[in-house]
């Protein structure tokens, strides 16, 4: 096998499962069909691969490493620093700046972070729309990938996001509010949105920007609302409590 043709050859296995696994399952494709679609030989996918399952999982790998670089950059460059500059004070419930503006430069910072986000989910909407379809399946064992996905992000382990902002300010916590709202109102919606993507776009007859910043402004009322003055509230109170 030629050296330089190696790379070639393994990328062009992972977009042609990309493509059959998302139109027609993980389970239904068989990998004689990854070698036709990706014109190499069963022999070559199993010396790049061990397994089917091994495609999917490097794929998926690979999504949630850049996710979580993203997230990462956000963290370091947004939240930890302005903690350490006093513009911005965690407390048990809520995210405290130390005036407007404060509070305005984190929100242009999670925008842009949202923003990102966003970009890698629709450009990889293929995988996403594999995860989201073996996410439902309780036989899969990629059904709670979403929820570890999160969980990962509450890991105290040295170098984690969480110990990061911990390392930073010593009040900061999951709540139960905020470890919903991540779940139900930041990952599901991107990867719905990202799923159906394709979908939506040919009967709404928007165009990629229009569909792109609609989502984003829907997301950005929801932030929004969380917004009380200069603080970012974490936790909700109780109805009728």
């Amino acid at each position: 096998m030629n050296r330089d043709e190696a790379p070639d050859a393994r990328n062009r296995i992972l977009d042609a499962a990309t493509q059959l696994f998302a139109l027609r399952g993980f389970d239904a494709t068989r990998v004689t069909e990854i070698a036709d679609a990706a014109g190499v030989t069963k022999a070559l996918i199993y010396y790049y691969f061990s397994s089917k399952a091994d495609i999917l999982d490097c794929l998926i790998r690979e999504l949630v490493d850049k996710l979580t670089s993203i997230a990462t950059d956000f963290v370091h460059e947004s939240i930890v620093q302005m903690i350490k500059k006093g513009y911005l004070d965690i407390k048990p419930d809520r995210l405290s700046f130390v005036n407007e503006d404060a509070k305005d430069h984190f929100l242009r910072s999670l925008r842009v972070c949202c923003e990102r986000v966003l970009d890698h989910a629709i450009a990889h909407r293929a995988t996403l729309r594999i995860l989201l379809l073996e996410s439902l399946k309780g036989s899969s064992k990629h059904h709670n990938i979403l929820l570890k996905i999160h969980e990962s992000t509450r890991d105290n382990s040295e170098g984690s996001l969480y110990k990061a902002i911990v390392d930073a300010d010593k009040d900061f916590t999951y709540s139960d509010d905020l470890r919903v709202f991540n779940i139900f109102f930041g990952y599901v919606p991107i990867v719905s949105f990202a799923s159906y993507y394709d979908n939506y776009k040919k009967i709404s007859n928007l165009t990629d920007q229009e569909l792109r910043e609609s989502f984003l402004n829907s997301l950005w009322i929801i932030i929004n609302s969380m917004v009380s003055g200069s603080e970012l509230l974490l936790r909700t109170k109780n109805i009728g409590g």
